[in-house]
């Protein structure tokens, strides 16, 4: 792998590690939004009533009842969150930070790192989390865990009972409620964790900072060129991301960076030998 060992002294040296996850890192967590080779087989009814072949077109719809919203998202967050079990990538990715202090900024909405037991405190879901649900007035009344109803649902629906009521409401205005996810224009990011983050970056202005680029794509820009120009403004920050080309990275900071020509899965394997 092209410049493993710049990645592996630039991580030994780092006193910082700053996380950066993307959708590839939730299709290596068994999330594939685009995937088409199980949804028939995993969603059959959401398949055959509307026509969809994917969870990311899927999510991108608007179903005829909340009941059959809810009932979805519920076996969405079953199957992938409540029912998950970290990978060995995300297991060497625990074992990698260590005792560094760490941040982690991802668009995974999966509830991942949370289920990996890493610090809540430490992760801003900078595209929401599935595991909570918003109002969907459109007024921000403020977020929270969906994980009862979710189960509340899967039962009602096992014995084939009406769950039209156990669809949640909001306590202040009784609308319903929707999963925490930018499905629309009423998305509220998590301005608390996006405000700890913003405060860890400046409280480590002076550190060795690494950021650790795991998955990031086209579809979450937020997470990279943002992040690049902190890494331009900070001499001592540095830059480690796989499935990347050095070349492709701004010439001011490729001496200080890593880009490495694997996957997520394959450079965390790679960084932390046994």
């Amino acid at each position: 792998m092209e410049n493993l060992n710049k990645a592996q002294q630039l991580l030994n040296n780092a006193d910082v590690v700053i996380v950066t996850a993307g959708n590839k890192m939730a299709k290596n967590e068994g999330l594939d939004l685009l995937g088409t080779e199980n949804f028939e087989q995993d969603f059959p009814e959401v398949a055959s009533k509307y026509h969809m072949n994917s969870i990311g077109a899927a999510l991108d719809h608007k179903f005829d009842s909340w009941a059959e919203q809810w009932l979805f998202w519920s076996q969405l967050i079953e199957k992938y969150s409540l029912n998950y079990v970290p990978s060995p990538a995300m297991k060497k990715l625990r074992e990698l930070i260590g005792e560094k202090k760490f941040f982690i900024a991802t668009s995974t909405f999966g509830h991942f790192f949370e289920q990996a037991d890493f610090n809540k405190n430490r992760i801003f879901n900078a595209f929401g989390d599935w595991t909570m649900m918003q109002c969907s007035s459109g007024v921000n009344h403020g977020a929270k865990s969906d994980q009862e109803v979710v189960q509340q649902i899967l039962i009602a629906h096992q014995g084939d009972q009406d769950i039209t009521k156990l669809v949640p409401k909001c306590e202040q205005c009784g609308q319903p409620m929707e999963i925490h996810m930018p499905l629309n224009e009423h998305f509220y990011p998590d301005t608390d964790a996006n405000t700890r983050f913003r405060w860890f970056l400046t409280g480590n202005e002076e550190e060795k900072v690494v950021f650790l680029e795991l998955g990031v794509d086209e579809t979450s820009p937020q997470l990279f060129e943002p992040i690049i120009r902190l890494v331009q403004q900070f001499p001592q920050w540095t830059y480690v991301a796989a499935d990347y080309q050095q070349e492709m990275l701004p010439l001011d900071i490729q001496d200080r960076s890593a880009a490495v020509n694997a996957d997520t899965a394959s450079l965390l394997q790679a960084l932390v030998t046994d």
